[in-house]
């Protein structure tokens, strides 16, 4: 303060215009506060999430934009997202305050999926849930609370009749844990030991008219 003091008192002795420097001084202050202005929201959004916990490192996240990864690491600027073929993803802070984000990781550790399925037309479906269902329920990863698996009726489509199966897991299927996958193979293994076909698309083609100038 002391040596500002004097600084001051030094131009107005050699007759510089203070006024002229301190309209200087507010300009450029005044496009530092737009410059920084991103950063500081960045920084304040930071501190909030810090203090909130609304989302910390190892959260699965999905922003508003669609990006949707694992935090790595937050900084006073931006969270990184590594996604499932462990590419970073830096996200600002302030996107995480001002805009939707789906926090899988902090609402629970279970979460619950559902995979497509369909059989034959000649099938009993009366039997399917219970096949597939208790299938399901033998893999180690797949959880019994809070529901078991649970196998419905979705429609009757062209070639077959669709069902979904829905099933609860501890974890995200993130490409790191193929939930998925292992309740299809289940899925696929118990439909075939019941005997029951999994149809495919097929078409009936219908000819009318006169076959006589037809070459096959």
């Amino acid at each position: 303060m002391i040596f500002g003091f004097a600084f001051l008192l030094l131009m107005n002795i050699m007759g510089i215009n203070l006024s002229a420097l301190a309209v200087l001084g507010g300009a450029i202050g005044v496009g530092l506060g737009f410059g920084l202005q991103k950063i500081a929201s960045n920084f304040i959004s930071g501190v909030i999430l810090l203090v909130e916990g609304q989302a910390i490192v190892g959260d699965y996240v999905e922003m508003d934009g669609g990006e949707a990864g694992v935090i790595v690491r937050m900084t006073a600027r931006a969270a990184i997202l590594e996604t499932y073929d462990g590419r970073w993803i830096v996200i600002p802070n302030e996107d995480f305050i001002t805009t939707r984000v789906v926090n899988y990781s902090d609402s629970g550790s279970s979460n619950r999926y559902e995979v497509p399925f369909s059989v034959s037309y000649d099938t009993d479906i009366n039997l399917v849930p219970a096949i597939v269902a208790a299938a399901v329920a033998k893999l180690p990863e797949v959880l019994d609370k809070p529901f078991p698996p649970d196998s419905e009726l979705m429609g009757f489509g062209d070639s077959g009749i669709d069902f979904s199966l829905e099933f609860w897991v501890n974890g995200i299927d993130d490409g790191q844990h193929k939930y998925k996958s292992k309740v299809l193979f289940a899925i696929w293994n118990a439909l075939k030991g019941a005997g029951i076909e999994i149809p495919y698309p097929h078409r009936v083609v219908e000819i009318k008219g006169d076959m006589k100038g037809l070459k096959l």
